[in-house]
């Protein structure tokens, strides 16, 4: 898209960002991993929208000189471009063990980081209010109770005669 002033600006795009991290260095120190990732992201000019360390496990095979990693997991807005320029400083990251990036459409996008909004999520940018009591009404309606159905009896096997 051209601006006004001849200035090309691409359309911003919405991404997950898988990344696995050094166990030994992140392992205890979440906020420092959430730094490490939030920085490479916010250097290419991409916007986080929600991230969270999703678990640290051991790897199914060793890269390297690691058997750990703590895997993050980023969504994020950014231009097209911005992509390659992340793999260019993940690869001089030696933090950074192994990542993985994919391009959503925006409908899933933001379902997926509503899905994730709950819980130890750390969350960005808000484009909705917070849920008042008010409009939580479902939660004092009476449950329905699923229609009983009986299970088909089995034939009894046929007699010799």
């Amino acid at each position: 898209m051209v601006t006004s002033r001849g200035v090309t600006e691409l359309a911003q795009a919405y991404y997950e960002g898988m990344f696995i991290l050094d166990s030994g260095k992140f392992g205890a120190d979440l906020e420092g991993a959430g730094k490490e990732v939030l920085g490479i992201i916010e250097k290419v000019g991409g916007t986080v929208v929600t991230h969270r360390p999703w678990e640290d496990r051991k790897l199914a095979y060793p890269i390297g000189k690691h058997r750990k990693g703590l895997y993050y997991l980023t969504f994020f807005t950014a231009e097209s471009t911005a992509v390659n320029d992340i793999r260019g400083i993940v690869k001089l990251n030696e933090n950074v063990v192994r990542h993985m990036i994919l391009s959503h459409d925006k409908g899933l996008f933001d379902q997926m980081v509503e899905m994730l909004g709950g819980g130890d999520a750390f969350r960005h940018v808000t484009d909705e209010p917070a849920p008042t009591e008010a409009s939580d009404s479902k939660k004092d309606a009476p449950k329905k109770e699923a229609p009983k159905v009986d299970a088909p009896k089995e034939d009894a096997p046929a007699a010799d005669a």
